[in-house]
């Protein structure tokens, strides 16, 4: 025959966690991941800051370098065509092979903040923007040395540009200046 054994049940179990050890790593989880987010917010605004930057760079650089070859190849002379209307306006004379030398000219258009190219101004076409519509040029000068004397003529080009339609805390703004002397006298 049997005996019958009662089992004893305690209150008090080796096995599991208690509430405040719970509470604690809860804690700890919550401080990690907080830790772990704010990293990843400040990582990604930089990296828009980065790419707006790059932005504002490879379109003043491209503004920068057709402004520069057009100069290099063309005629700096008042005798020539050369007219430098304002500050952020200018007109010569170009060599380039597909101008026949047209008179092109080169203008700041204030209200979109866009640099204009027009490569013949004797045509009835309408001018074409060098810069992006995300790009906003807020100054465009030139500065022409030498032009009417039988010296080499130097055009200085400096220029400012900042992001347009970006958020604030990834606005920027560069300054970018260059100086070209005419190939032909």
């Amino acid at each position: 025959m049997k005996k019958l054994l009662a089992t004893r049940y305690s209150l008090h179990s080796e096995r599991g966690y208690s509430l405040i050890e719970l509470m604690v790593a809860i804690g700890v989880f919550g401080v990690v991941v907080t830790i772990m987010s704010g990293t990843f917010m400040i990582s990604l605004r930089g990296q828009g800051k980065s790419a707006t930057m790059q932005n504002i760079a490879d379109n003043a650089r491209y503004a920068m370098e057709v402004m520069a070859k057009e100069m290099r190849m063309g005629m700096i002379k008042a005798s020539e065509g050369y007219v430098l209307n304002a500050s952020s306006d200018i007109q010569f004379r170009s060599n380039m092979p597909n101008r026949n030398g047209a008179i092109v000219r080169f203008y700041l258009d204030v209200p979109t903040g866009q640099i204009m190219f027009d490569d013949d101004i004797s045509d009835a076409l309408t001018p074409e923007p060098i810069t992006a519509a995300n790009i906003a040029v807020s100054a465009l000068t030139f500065d022409v040395s030498g032009a009417s004397s039988l010296s080499q003529p130097r055009i200085t080009i400096a220029m400012q540009a900042a992001s347009a339609g970006t958020a604030a805390d990834v606005a920027t703004r560069m300054d970018l200046q260059t100086t070209i002397s005419p190939r032909s006298l």
